[in-house]
C-alpha cells in the first residue's frame, strides 16, 4: 500500500496578523493561523485601508515562503505599483478577486496610494512542499502571476473561509486540513508553471477503504480529524486518498462529512424531543446558530420548521 512519507519539520508563516499589518501602516488586522494537524500550514491577514498608504509599505520579515493577496473590492489603482526584488513593477488595474503574488524573500513594497480591502495569505514553502511531495510532483521554484489578474476560483475559496477570521470555532480541522490542501492545489496547477500535474487517480476507494472511512467519520462527526489521519487509515497519500474519496461520493469529505452530520439531525429532529441546542452539539455543530444556518442551506428549511413538518406528518400516518 503506499504511504505518506513523513517530510521535513513544519515551518511556521511569520509575516501576518498584527505584525503583518504594521507594515501597512495599521496596528492590528483580523487574522487566523491554520495550523492542522499535519504538515499543511497557513496564515491569512486581512487588511482594510479606507485611503490608502501614505507612502511605501514597510518591510517584510524575510521567510521561505509567499505572500498572496487577493482583493475583495474593486480599488482605483491611480500610481499603484510593488517594488519586488528592488525592481519596481507598476500596475494599471486590479479586479474585484485580482491575485497578487510575491516571494517574501524578494523584500515586496506596495505602493498603494488609494483604497483597497485584500485578504493575505502567508504560505511557508514547507506546506508547498509537502503538498508537491506527497502529490508525487517535483517541488516547485516559484509561483508567479500578473499582478490584478483575476482569479475567481481563489475568489470564491477566499469568500469560504472569511467567516473564520471572526469565528473560527465553527470551522472543524477537517474544514481547514481540506482548504489548505485544495489551495495549494490551485496555486500549483495555475502559478508554478509546472507541467507535471498530480497523478489522476482513475478509481475512487476500494470497498473496505470506503468502508473504513465512513465508520471513522462517523466516529468524529465533530470534524476533529485530519486529512491526513484519514489518508493513514487508507493506506494511502493524503492527495490520493482526497481525489479517491471525490471519485467515491462525489463530495470533499468536509463537504461529505456536513451532509452525514445533516442526515444525522434529522434523525434526531424526527424520533426525539432533544434541543435543538442539544441536537446541534450532538452533530457536531459549535453552537445552535452555526448548525441553524447549515441545516438551512442545505435543507431550505429551519430545523425547527423542519422538525415540525415531519414530525406532524409521521403522527398522521401512525
Amino acid at each position: 500500500m503506499e504511504r505518506l512519507r513523513r517530510i521535513k519539520p513544519v515551518q511556521l508563516p511569520v509575516s501576518y496578523g498584527d505584525e503583518f499589518a504594521k507594515c501597512f501602516y495599521l496596528t492590528e488586522a483580523p487574522s487566523y493561523l491554520i495550523r492542522p494537524r499535519s504538515q499543511f500550514q497557513l496564515a491569512m491577514t486581512r487588511l482594510a485601508l479606507s485611503r490608502g498608504l501614505p507612502g511605501p509599505a514597510r518591510s517584510v520579515i524575510p521567510e521561505r515562503g509567499f505572500t498572496i493577496s487577493i482583493h475583495l473590492i474593486q480599488p482605483v489603482c491611480r500610481g499603484w505599483g510593488t517594488w519586488v526584488a528592488g525592481k519596481y513593477l507598476p500596475i494599471s488595474s486590479w479586479a474585484v478577486g485580482g491575485v497578487g503574488i510575491y516571494d517574501l524573500e524578494s523584500d515586496p513594497i506596495a505602493i498603494r496610494p488609494s483604497a483597497f480591502e485584500s485578504l493575505h495569505y502567508n504560505l511557508p514553502r514547507s506546506t508547498l512542499n509537502a503538498f508537491t511531495e506527497d502529490s508525487g510532483i517535483t517541488s516547485i521554484e516559484g509561483l508567479n502571476c500578473t499582478q490584478g489578474v483575476q482569479d475567481l476560483t481563489l475568489f470564491h475559496l477566499t469568500q469560504s473561509i472569511l467567516p473564520c477570521l471572526n469565528h473560527p470555532e465553527r470551522f472543524s480541522d477537517l474544514f481547514f486540513d481540506n482548504f489548505v490542501h485544495t489551495l495549494c492545489a490551485h496555486l500549483v496547477k495555475t502559478y508554478s508553471g509546472s507541467h507535471k500535474q498530480p497523478a489522476i487517480v482513475k478509481g475512487g476507494l476500494t470497498p473496505w477503504r470506503q468502508r473504513r472511512v465512513i465508520e471513522f467519520l462517523n466516529e468524529n462527526l465533530d470534524g476533529k480529524v485530519s486529512l491526513s489521519t484519514l489518508a493513514d487509515e487508507c493506506g494511502l497519500s493524503i492527495s490520493h486518498f482526497a481525489r479517491a474519496f471525490k471519485l467515491s461520493f462525489n463530495a470533499s469529505v468536509h463537504r461529505y462529512l456536513i451532509l452525514r452530520r445533516i442526515e444525522r439531525a434529522k434523525t434526531l429532529l424526527r424520533d426525539t424531543k432533544k434541543a435543538l441546542s442539544a441536537v446541534a452539539v450532538e452533530t457536531g455543530f459549535a453552537d445552535q446558530a452555526s448548525f441553524s444556518r447549515t441545516f438551512g442551506s442545505i435543507v431550505g428549511a429551519t430545523p425547527r420548521h423542519w422538525r415540525s413538518e415531519n414530525t406532524s406528518k409521521r403522527t398522521k400516518f401512525h
